[in-house]
């Protein structure tokens, strides 16, 4: 990544965990899992936790320009049926590539090159600060579509009171190789 590049994405990064994750996807490409070597029905739980943090929320909350108040209020949540503030259902994304991103048989989702032809959520508990989230994934489905790659990936997030926060159907569509992407990103190491 070119050094202004670089600079611009560091001015964007607010939290701790924003400036210790590793937003290029190059840098570990040899180490994720291929295509064909996706073995479906293998499950596990990701290596990492996110330990939810008030600034977590904040920055989300300000990336995305959400402003409901059940979201963006201390007070006024106080008086839903949530009795409290709650993370935007959403959340799960950055909860999704913090956890399953390191992982054995979850990193492919940060596959360069990939495109992602949709996803399917089911929100089941709220997102609170102080929660702490895992992910349990199964490798679900992978198949050949007019002569592309697809992959899906079945995850159950779970908080610190084994409550299921959510289910997630994530399927992106892999490139035939790791270095067969159809297009470079100018500046980006390759």
């Amino acid at each position: 990544m070119s050094k202004e590049a670089e600079e611009m994405v560091k001015k964007f990064q607010k939290t701790e965990k924003q400036n210790t994750f590793q937003y290029d996807f190059f840098v570990d490409e040899s180490k994720y899992i291929k295509w064909e070597d996706v073995v479906i029905g293998i499950e596990s739980f990701s290596e990492k936790e996110f330990v939810v943090k008030k600034e977590d929320i904040d920055a989300y909350i300000e990336a995305t320009d959400e402003e409901n108040p059940v979201f963006t209020d201390d007070e006024f949540a106080k008086n839903t049926p949530w009795g409290g503030r709650i993370a935007p259902p959403m959340f799960v994304t950055p909860i999704v590539f913090w956890t399953v991103g390191d992982s054995t048989i979850g990193n492919w989702i940060k596959t360069p090159g990939a495109i992602n032809p949709g996803q399917k959520i089911e929100f089941y508990e709220p997102v609170r600060e102080g929660d702490v989230i895992r992910a349990k994934m199964q490798a679900y489905d992978k198949y050949i579509k007019r002569g592309k790659r697809y992959l899906t990936y079945y995850l159950e997030l779970i908080n610190q009171r084994d409550e299921l926060v959510a289910k997630w159907w994530g399927t992106l569509i892999l490139p035939l190789s790791k270095s067969d992407e159809g297009h470079k990103i100018e500046g980006v190491r390759k």
